[in-house]
């Protein structure tokens, strides 16, 4: 029995050292493959709407367009109480969409400037008409709106070299134009990427703003459909979500 455990002994020891060795293979292989890649690396959304304009039909536009491009898990909220801290430091973007509502609790405020603070991404669409008795959210956003035009009208970029607006040129959209009172506090802080251009309505409405460690991206485009759909808001909005998050930058599709 002694001479037979000395001679598998050796044979045993090979085949543990090659069954490790194929594991550690097979394991490098799937977190290398693309689809765990695509996993792993998705860009984690949380939204919140529901509190005027359309929100149901974004939500709906949203999910759709993200799905299309890839790389993104949209969490469709619209529950104040996750952005408290413990729960919105999960995700690497806030996108507020629409109007109207205010914070219910304090720590909802605070956990979303601590989270802004700390180096959370933010990104908002027509967003600037929510919150307004809270100056936290003024002061992070930058502007707070005061009214609005509408129709078709055309959008010009006052910096073509900031890597969401790079490459892009004037276009047209029909919505509304958005007219906003900046905050005292962070008005020069504000970095001015484009703006209405029809007759004396020549206001910014596409702005950008880091806030202790983070990053805001703020237009006062996309009422509704008509909006949504026009081509250069979603690259602007597809391009923001990216730089708010620290990720390159992408088209879409």
């Amino acid at each position: 029995m002694k001479s037979c455990d000395s001679k598998t002994a050796p044979i045993l020891g090979r085949m543990k050292l090659l069954h490790n060795r194929l594991a550690a293979g097979l394991l490098l292989l799937i977190t290398l493959s693309p689809v765990y890649a695509d996993d792993h690396d998705k860009l984690k959304v949380l939204y919140m709407g529901g509190r005027g304009h359309d929100s149901p039909g974004y939500e709906k536009f949203l999910t759709a367009f993200l799905d299309d491009q890839g790389g993104f898990d949209l969490v469709i909220s619209n529950r104040l109480d996750d952005l408290r801290t413990g729960t919105i430091d999960k995700y690497d973007v806030v996108l507020f969409f629409g109007s109207g509502g205010d914070f219910t609790d304090p720590d909802q405020e605070k956990g979303f400037e601590d989270y802004v603070k700390n180096g959370g991404g933010v990104v908002g669409i027509h967003a600037t008409d929510a919150f307004k008795k809270s100056d936290v959210y003024w002061k992070i956003f930058g502007g707070r709106f005061i009214g609005h035009g509408g129709g078709t009208f055309p959008v010009e970029f006052t910096d073509a070299t900031h890597p969401i607006t790079k490459g892009m040129k004037r276009f047209e959209i029909t919505d509304e134009s958005y007219r906003d009172k900046f905050h005292p506090a962070t008005i020069d802080k504000l970095h001015h990427l484009g703006r209405i251009n029809r007759g004396t309505e020549k206001h910014s409405m596409i702005w950008v703003h880091e806030y202790g460690k983070g990053r805001l991206f703020s237009t006062g485009l996309g009422h509704d459909e008509k909006a949504w759909s026009n081509p250069a808001l979603q690259k602007l909005t597809l391009r923001a979500l990216r730089w708010v998050a620290r990720r390159p930058i992408k088209d879409p599709r």
